[in-house]
């Protein structure tokens, strides 16, 4: 929505209290809990929550001022949206409280205009940021302290990137269709006690009935959005547009597929519970396919340098009822039909890889191409089973580092779809065959890596391998990496033929994309913290730079 814009020389009657900003005094009162933007070549949009309720909250770009929308009933939540700026160019950014500066005023630049030459675009990317601070339980860490990940995002930042890009997972609070995580579902009763306790103490339950804002909701979402993103994100990112990828814990929900539940497609207390989080804490997705559509799809543009569909691949994907995964009968039957995200959205990102005018183009879905850990919702049909059995597998968490098995496409994954395989099929070809340089880079899975698939399927791929990336996750710790919370190594999947360029590591990290009109050039940066007991602290511990075209 465009929020009215006001010149400090106009709209005496409505913005009174900014007629004298000249003489503002500094942020005393109001305290920043959080900023996150991001930009196109003419807009800026950014989201923000404050200490203390506001009753109007403005944004000052340069000699103009913008009115805030409030997100949340009190007036902590508030974001900005402003349009018809100039690309290229830096902006002195100030909020505004009454007749009271908040905080420091800080500088954002727009990007070049879409159609103009660029020199170089340094684009940072990592996955899987949420999570309680150093949560854990029984001595498994589930996830960093934040100040393992603050450090990391320092590290990234120090390497002056001119955008992020934030795959997925930035909130873990996985509700199974209830109120609160089942943390310990499959321990003692005592446990489970203990642990849904803790929870409901620290934070509360969710009534699935209320809304999730104006009602009891909005206080247990914020306690525990809060602090998975605004205390880990802080003012940091405020200079460095920020763009927020949605995947299946953004739902409140892991993808699970089990006899007795299916957690996806989202139910509509799980889309509410995304859409509130998002409305509250960062800027919707620009360039999206359709206004609605603006919190799953949308469009990263550099210049003529570069452009990337950025594809949320759990709120709208499809089932169908088949548990069909042998390579017979693929075309023309209804098991065909199913996929991670819808069939118009597909066509959108086909006529975006066959036209696109960018020098550099990366298809960056939030679930990977080229990787399995034999989860439900893969394009894959890999699933960990016994060695030699071929019967129907029921894909499930097991958080005790035991192997129960090894990944196989012989047994049955329960409910996988032939028709992700086929969407990932029309995906993968149709960016090998695309002129000039492509490759594709995700996360969800938490490791880090390299390779250049060769062969999709039974079909070498037209145009020749494309090359994708695993960027690094940021918050995993000892019991949440796949070889402990499924007892194996994510590796290749079982149908596609590839080449490792970068070993897969379950290692926190991050990647460095530096763009040239000649060439990409990605840096894995390790930042290791695979044991929660090592005195890794979230900053480098080494980098392996690829040349990807």
């Amino acid at each position: 929505m465009k929020l009215v814009r006001r010149t400090l020389l106009a709209g005496a009657a409505a913005c009174a209290p900014l007629l004298s900003l000249v003489g503002c005094t500094p942020g005393a009162r109001q305290t920043i809990r959080h900023i996150l933007p991001s930009v196109t070549d003419t807009t800026i949009a950014l989201t923000c929550s404050i200490v203390k309720p506001a009753d109007a909250l403005f944004l000052r770009v340069n000699d103009q001022v913008y009115a805030g929308t409030k997100r949340d009933t009190h007036g902590c939540h508030w974001s900005f949206f402003i349009e018809d700026l100039v690309p290229d160019t830096q902006f002195k950014l100030q909020l505004i409280d009454g007749e009271t500066w908040v905080g420091e005023a800080w500088s954002l630049s727009t990007f070049p205009a879409e159609d103009a030459d660029v020199d170089a675009l340094r684009l940072a990317t990592f996955t899987c940021a949420g999570g309680g601070d150093a949560f854990g339980f029984n001595g498994l860490e589930y996830f960093k302290p934040h100040a393992f990940r603050q450090r990391l995002f320092d590290d990234l930042l120090s390497r002056e990137p001119d955008a992020v890009i934030a795959i997925g997972d930035h909130i873990y609070w996985d509700l199974r269709g209830g109120s609160k995580p089942p943390l310990g579902r499959r321990k003692s009763a005592l446990i489970r006690w203990v642990i849904g306790a803790y929870l409901r103490v620290k934070y509360g339950t969710f009534d699935r009935d209320l809304p999730l804002i104006g009602s009891a909701n909005e206080a247990v979402l914020k306690r525990i959005a809060d602090e998975q993103i605004a205390e880990l994100y802080g003012t940091r990112f405020r200079s460095t547009p920020v763009f927020f990828i949605s995947d299946d814990h953004d739902y409140f929900e892991n993808d699970d597929a089990e006899k007795d539940l299916v957690t996806f497609p989202a139910d509509a207390f799980s889309r509410d519970a995304h859409s509130a989080v998002a409305d509250l804490y960062y800027p919707a997705l620009p360039y999206a396919p359709a206004p609605d559509a603006a919190r799953s799809f949308g469009l990263f543009k550099y210049g003529n340098l570069f452009e990337a569909p950025l594809l949320d691949c759990a709120g709208e994907l499809s089932l169908t009822d088949s548990l069909d995964v042998t390579e017979d009968n693929r075309e023309g039957q209804d098991i065909n039909n199913a996929r991670l995200f819808p069939e118009a959205i597909e066509q959108w990102v086909l006529g975006r890889i066959n036209r696109s005018p960018a020098k550099h183009f990366a298809l960056v879905p939030s679930h990977p191409i080229g990787w399995t850990a034999g989860k439900w919702r893969e394009w894959y049909p890999d699933v960990v089973a016994p060695r030699g059995f071929e019967g129907l597998v029921t894909n499930e968490l097991n958080f005790d580092g035991a192997t129960k098995g090894a990944l196989t496409t012989r047994a049955q994954k329960y409910l996988w779809q032939r028709g992700w395989w086929l969407q990932h099929q029309r995906l993968v070809k149709a960016l090998s065959s695309r002129q000039g340089s492509r490759f594709t880079f995700s996360g969800d899975i938490h490791a880090q890596g390299a390779i250049a698939i060769e062969a999709s399927g039974a079909e070498d791929l037209p145009g020749g391998p494309v090359i994708s990336l695993l960027v690094g996750p940021v918050s995993t710790s000892t019991a949440t990496w796949p070889s402990f919370a499924r007892g194996i190594l994510a590796n290749q999947p079982g149908w596609l033929r590839t080449k490792t360029l970068s070993a897969t590591q379950e290692i926190n990290g991050f990647t460095l994309l530096d763009i040239t009109p000649s060439e990409v050039v990605a840096q894995l940066v390790n930042c290791g913290g695979h044991d929660a007991a090592d005195l890794e602290d979230g900053r480098m511990q080494s980098v392996i730079k690829l040349l990807l075209s």
